[in-house]
């Protein structure tokens, strides 16, 4: 069963004597926790529940049969138990049997059958966002017929076991897998894939990778033989797999603020509430047809809120997520930070000034400008700064880079003038240096994240030192090799990239390539600087910051991304109430438009006059309404 089993169940009971019958559930309620009670099924919506188990009383059910009512009322729900009980007393003998059991559903005893299951299909892609890209025979008077449904995914994202069963064949672009569900056969078959790492025959449990997407969309086609479903294009039981979805904790957001929930699915029907983009709604209607509806225009979805108002809103300003993808990438850590500088009088606040950030970002600086290699030095020099903000409960990232080895040896200088001869030396000389500091900080559960060097790919190089991809993934995979002998648990991330959503994807991909087998990063950082959202053209000159977040994501679309640095340069002149729009216009896009997707969101920098950024406090570190509050509670 679905990992969500334990948290998505239902317990109707009768109306009629109603707390009779709860009574001798509490034995039942005691030993399994979170499941819901339901006061009979007229006036509920059962399908929020994936399982249901059902007392199958007279004057309950439909026709006086709870499977047949479910069934055929709630196409939502995934799994119905029966429990024929009379009498609250033949209740009770059902429910001991199931607590001395430990038997929630009492699956050790379905002979006769109480337990009906339906076929589902969760969600066979890990790519993100869901969207349901083509429908199954779509218009096929018109003659476009398609034998399945397409999902958006995009190259190399895993394909994983929507429905659990035995690999019946295995093609070069097409893996099907034939599941039994109560002794009734399907066969799924998922076209678009490439890299198995299965053959015939192998058993494949719910959510288990088996393939790589080989493009941007996956094709889902179900047959349910031997009699069942339609001809079409030459294959026969075929069904239409939107028939099927099931995504455990489904939910909706808005995609704009003050959305308006209608009574009716009518743009002139009146509206019972708003809805905003920081809310997930709960559709209230089979999962298939939701997603098929999600993002369409001129399509309506039936929605719950959390403020209690249940109505239809305009499904093509929602996008589809889950519960699960609105946690943070980590879970109680507000994403949004601040860079700081250990060197700068005003670069190292008092932990209590940094409010509710969840982040802090340092240059780990050992060279000192003249090439120093004292790394007992720097550990000292760091040490009691970095307890002070743990202690706090900040996370910290250090950046490293030419001045954590190399800035003010002369064999390395000027930059501009490297060799490949000197860049080999380089690296593993910075290789070796970082192993020995990984091991300094390892057991001391201060470091977050190892950021490997500072904007190689930058055109400007004014504070970093350029490389080529190719020098800078050689680079990469030997200083991961060296921190990750020295600590298996810390991340270790890319260098903040900031040459743009093309250049700098591009040259991600080609530092990728040069990494040995099993060195992956823990995430893509850049730097989007000149790019924000919809309402900022002074500060968003170079474009939405959507065309980054889809670009580096395709990069390495299982891993987070970081924003390790964001902000406006070169303007400090400009109103800091100019700035806190901006600012946090960008962290409640992010926040609320790509839940779970962004690890960290770094402002850069703390205080004016630490480089070129605009300050969240002013030189002398005085606060600068409104931005120092609105961003520390962003």
């Amino acid at each position: 069963m679905s990992a969500e089993t334990v948290i998505s169940h239902a317990f109707v009971l009768p109306d009629h004597n109603f707390y009779e019958w709860l009574a001798v559930l509490r034995p039942y309620l005691a030993k399994f926790e979170r499941a819901a009670v339901v006061r009979s099924p007229a006036g509920n919506n059962l399908n929020r529940f994936r399982n249901v188990t059902a007392v199958n009383a007279p004057l309950t059910w439909w026709n006086n049969s709870a499977l047949v009512h479910i069934r055929r009322v709630y196409p939502s729900v995934v799994m119905v138990d029966v429990i024929h009980a009379q009498t609250p007393a033949e209740l009770e003998a059902v429910v001991n049997r199931r607590v001395a059991a430990d038997d929630r559903y009492g699956e050790a005893d379905n002979d006769p059958q109480h337990i009906f299951n339906r076929f589902v299909l969760e969600w066979p892609t890990s790519a993100r966002p869901m969207a349901l890209l083509d429908r199954f025979n779509a218009d096929a008077e018109g003659g476009d017929q398609r034998r399945g449904v397409s999902v958006l995914s995009h190259e190399n994202a895993d394909v994983v076991c929507a429905a659990p069963g035995v690999v019946s064949a295995v093609a070069d672009a097409a893996i099907s897998i034939e599941t039994l569900v109560d002794d009734e056969r399907f066969i799924t078959t998922y076209e678009g894939v490439k890299d198995a790492l299965v053959s015939a025959g192998d058993q494949l449990a719910l959510g288990q990778i088996f393939a790589k997407c080989s493009g941007d969309r996956l094709s889902i086609m179900v047959r349910n033989p031997p009699d069942k479903g339609v001809l079409l294009l030459g294959y026969d039981n075929v069904m239409n797999p939107r028939d099927y979805i099931y995504i455990p904790q489904l939910r909706a957001r808005p995609i704009e603020d003050g959305l308006r929930v209608r009574k009716l699915p009518s743009l002139f029907a009146s509206v019972l509430g708003r809805v905003y983009s920081w809310h997930l709604l709960e559709p209230n209607e089979h999962h298939g047809r939701a997603i098929e509806k999600i993002g369409v225009e001129n399509s309506w979805l039936k929605v719950s809120s959390v403020t209690g108002i249940e109505g239809y809103t305009a499904a093509w300003l929602l996008r589809a997520t889950t519960l699960r993808e609105g946690q943070e990438v980590f879970a109680g850590v507000n994403p949004v930070g601040v860079n700081l500088d250990i060197f700068h009088p005003m670069g190292r606040p008092a932990p209590a000034k940094l409010g509710d950030l969840g982040w802090i970002r340092f240059g780990y600086n050992v060279s000192s400008g003249r090439g120093s290699e004292d790394i007992n030095a720097a550990l000292q020099r760091y040490l009691p700064q970095i307890e002070a903000y743990r202690n706090a409960g900040y996370r910290v990232i250090f950046a490293t880079s030419h001045q954590t080895y190399g800035e003010g040896k002369n064999e390395f200088w000027p930059w501009s003038q490297m060799t490949a001869a000197k860049w080999r030396v380089l690296r593993q000389r910075f290789a070796d240096m970082m192993g020995r500091i990984a091991a300094q900080w390892a057991d001391r559960d201060l470091v977050a994240a190892w950021q490997i060097w500072n904007e190689p790919d930058s055109k400007s190089g004014v504070a970093s030192v350029r490389m080529s991809a190719d020098n800078y993934g050689r680079m990469f995979d030997e200083v991961y090799r060296a921190i990750r002998s020295a600590d298996s648990a810390v991340n270790i991330i890319t260098a903040g990239f900031n040459s743009g959503p093309v250049s700098g994807s591009a040259y991600a991909r080609r530092m990728l390539q040069r990494l040995s087998q099993g060195v992956v990063p823990d995430g893509i950082a850049f730097h989007p600087y000149g790019r924000g959202v919809n309402g900022h053209p002074i500060y968003s000159t170079f474009g939405h910051i959507d065309e980054s977040v889809w670009a580096y994501s395709s990069v390495l679309p299982e891993k987070p991304l970081w924003i390790t640095e964001f902000g406006v340069l070169d303007r400090p002149q400009d109103s800091a109430g100019q700035i806190a729009r901006y600012a946090t216009d960008m962290v409640r896009y992010l926040k609320t438009q790509y839940p779970g997707r962004i690890a960290a969101l770094v402002w850069y920098a703390w205080a004016q006059g630490m480089h070129n950024g605009y300050g969240l406090v002013d030189s002398a570190g005085n606060p600068r309404p409104p931005l120092t509050e609105k961003f520390l509670s962003a």
